[in-house]
């Protein structure tokens, strides 16, 4: 055997010793800077991190950078904001009225937006108008809700969501044919509750002489039933009126406001998170780098592993 076959046996029976027992994972090389051992492990990623500190400090700061300069330089949004106290029953179906097409249209009536077609204009407006839950409270049992429209000229903005309130508050009442049925059904409903009043009264007046013609609790169940008649009336006049009034514009908890800072790009929520997303995208990518560069692994024909060292040339057998 040869002084040089002798020294292949002898760097292969070394490698075999690296190889990871029970799993048969070898590795090929590291550049011979990092042990890559469980116990050692946590001590190689932090020479990884010290060998690209530089990229690391400087890359985010770059990137926080352009992006401060980007949020600049961008146009600016404006979001108005107002607050309406209903549900999340009633806040669906604001949002469904004011993104429909009458209501839409009279807004668009009042306020030119960008488009050359009225289908472009009404995308506009849908796109900019939203309606979410108010800070501090959950969807499903929220009073309080935050209407929002977003302009590039904050006092648009408010004018648009003043705009929005009033046609939705308009669109609530009813259609003239509705609004005749309804006062119709107030006018007969009070007259019935006038009647039935007027008809309480009077069996409590004469009840001493009422008495001795019927059982008296035949007449105080009769006056019950009334009182019971009256006291409905009372509550479907409550309800017929409402209905034609639609919703009141006590629903507005707060009245739309003038924004002073814009709501996007807004430079101080930008360039934090675009500094600490550039600091984990750049710490995975130079562990990512390190351990491809550093691992590779090959198929071993061995009975106990699945992986062996490569295969290299043995001269002299």
């Amino acid at each position: 055997m040869t002084a040089e076959s002798a020294a292949t046996r002898s760097g292969d029976s070394a490698e075999r010793k690296s190889v990871e027992p029970g799993t048969g994972l070898h590795q090929t090389g590291t550049g011979g800077k990092y042990p890559v051992t469980g116990t050692s492990g946590f001590g190689e990623l932090v020479g990884v991190i010290l060998d690209n500190l530089k990229l690391l400090v400087v890359g985010p700061v770059i990137a926080a950078l352009v992006a401060f300069a980007a949020a600049s330089v961008l146009p600016k949004w404006y979001t108005s904001v107002a607050y309406l106290a209903v549900d999340e029953t009633g806040a669906r179906v604001a949002d469904a009225r004011m993104r429909s097409v009458p209501v839409l249209d009279k807004v668009l009536a009042e306020f030119h937006a960008p488009g050359d077609t009225l289908e472009a204009r009404r995308r506009y407006l849908d796109r900019n108008l939203r309606m979410v839950v108010a800070a501090g409270e959950t969807q499903k049992t929220s009073g309080l809700f935050r209407l929002e429209y977003s302009d590039r000229d904050p006092r648009l903005a408010k004018k648009v969501t003043s705009l929005f309130i009033d046609a939705w508050l308009a669109s609530t009442q009813p259609r003239p044919d509705r609004r005749a049925e309804l006062e119709a059904e107030i006018e007969r409903t009070d007259l019935q509750t006038t009647s039935v009043t007027q008809l309480i009264d009077r069996l409590q007046k004469d009840s001493s002489s009422l008495i001795s013609q019927s059982p008296q609790g035949e007449l105080a169940t009769t006056i019950l039933g009334l009182t019971a008649k009256r006291d409905q009336n009372l509550a479907n006049l409550i309800t017929l009126r409402g209905l034609l009034k639609g919703v009141s514009r006590d629903v507005l908890f707060g009245l739309p406001d003038l924004p002073e800072e814009p709501s996007w790009p807004n430079w101080k929520i930008v360039v934090p998170v675009t500094y600490f997303v550039t600091v984990l995208l750049l710490l995975m990518f130079v562990i990512l780098r390190h351990f491809s560069a550093g691992r590779v692994l090959v198929p071993s024909s061995s009975p106990k592993g699945f992986f062996r060292p490569s295969a290299r040339k043995r001269t002299g057998e």
